[in-house]
């Protein structure tokens, strides 16, 4: 019986879309900056009442398919009682499998100014870190045609 009840588990365990959100705090992206250092990097901070913000994400699962050298974070910038609903996002992105946070920081003025003092909070907005970590910020809708010269860096 218990092997029946494990072998349950398991089979439908390969069929769960959850994602494991870890906590975005003050030093989260220097952390991230640090971990990626030689390595081509989007981080990418979105919310699900953004419209623009899905419809990079679904861009950038596409142009990550060929591009599989270039790291992806995703910061889901809204609060834990929005997981279930972020989840259901990210699984339907066709993203590679990546690093996902969610913020984890009361007062999010601070860390937003934390994370870049040029940030005024307007979504989405991607940070692009070619090989040699030079970043280039994008506030707003990603064009294929900033994907495909960013990519052919």
């Amino acid at each position: 019986m218990k092997l029946k009840i494990f072998l349950f588990f398991l089979f439908f365990s390969h069929f769960s879309f959850a994602y494991d959100f870890m906590p975005f705090d003050m030093n989260t992206r220097k952390v991230i900056e640090k971990r990626y250092i030689d390595q081509p990097l989007i981080i990418s901070f979105w919310s699900i009442d953004c419209p623009y913000c899905i419809d990079d994400l679904k861009k950038l699962g596409k142009a990550l398919s060929k591009n599989t050298n270039v790291k992806l974070i995703t910061v889901c910038v809204d609060g834990k009682e929005s997981a279930k609903k972020a989840e259901r996002i990210l699984s339907q992105a066709n993203l590679p499998k990546h690093e996902q946070y969610q913020y984890a920081e009361v007062d999010e003025d601070r860390l937003r100014y934390n994370i870049d003092p040029a940030w005024y909070g307007e979504l989405p907005r991607t940070y692009f870190y070619d090989a040699a970590h030079q970043v280039t910020p994008l506030s707003g809708k990603i064009s294929n045609s900033f994907l495909d010269k960013w990519f052919k860096k």
